[in-house]
């Protein structure tokens, strides 16, 4: 199994008090950015995702949508509350099991759980991933179930990804 874990793109800023944190939208330059990177994305990925499970927040639904639509595979987009902030690894881990069948997983979400996923799915315990805005690595597994042993075939900066639009 291949996943994806993309990090939501730049929303707006925490510290506007007009937006309560989990209705953060993403920008007018964040989105721009993203469909791009989403471009990029497109160029690196042959084979079509089989699901996009994204966080319920709204600039983690928006990025997936972005994503989604440009990887031809919108109509597969689910929320899943566990890439909500503060979920513990194994509780994705978890949830992720009822999706053990799919060959490309995407998951859209936040940081520094992201960060936190992508080590598990490595056999690490402590973070030893970084991913920025609109950041998205690849990393394959035999299987949900067992110790991690994943491999990471690839994470690319926003940049990257545009730079490969």
């Amino acid at each position: 199994m291949f996943i994806y874990l993309l990090r939501h793109a730049v929303a707006v800023d925490r510290r506007d008090e007009q937006q309560p944190n989990d209705d953060r939208p993403l920008t007018k330059d964040g989105i721009e950015k993203m469909k791009k990177a989403a471009q990029g994305m497109k160029r690196l990925l042959a084979d079509p995702i089989d699901v996009v499970l994204t966080s319920p927040l709204v600039r983690a639904r928006d990025t997936a949508r972005i994503a989604a639509e440009a990887l031809g595979c919108e109509d597969r987009i689910t929320v899943c509350t566990e890439l909500a902030p503060g979920t513990p690894f194994e509780t994705l881990r978890e949830a992720l099991t009822n999706y053990q069948r799919a060959d490309k997983l995407m998951l859209v979400g936040h940081s520094p759980d992201l960060n936190f996923a992508a080590s598990g799915f490595l056999g690490s315990a402590s973070s030893i991933v970084e991913m920025k805005k609109g950041s998205v690595c690849c990393i394959e597994i035999a299987s949900l179930a067992g110790r991690m042993e994943g491999r990471m075939h690839w994470l690319l900066q926003p940049k990257q990804l545009r730079q490969l639009a």
